[in-house]
């Protein structure tokens, strides 16, 4: 795992659509110990609580790939590598409801 610089947190907050301020304090508190696992899990709980829109959560999740790639020059590959959890997906966080 490496810390990610200013630079590379602010591409990821400079995407369209994706909450600057939102990005920014999430991975900036991904440089504290832990592991990929753990830190996605915290967006998508996160994600879920503050009702972030998926531009945000997209940022966040490659913020967080590049974070934990092993190899940093070969990182960009992995931005995308995940899929995220929204509704309508065939995994979700958020309960289905009938409404």
């Amino acid at each position: 795992m490496h810390t990610l610089s200013a630079i590379e947190i602010e591409e990821f907050a400079s995407r369209p659509g994706a909450n600057r301020k939102d990005v920014e304090y999430f991975l900036n508190a991904v440089a504290q110990p832990g592991t990929k696992e753990g830190a996605l899990l915290s967006l998508y709980y996160d994600a879920r609580l503050y009702r972030w829109n998926a531009s945000t959560i997209k940022a966040i999740e490659a913020g967080i790939c590049l974070a934990y790639a092993e190899d940093g020059a070969n990182s960009e590959a992995s931005y995308n590598e995940i899929s995220t959890p929204l509704p309508g997906g065939a995994y979700s966080l958020w309960p289905y409801s009938n409404r």
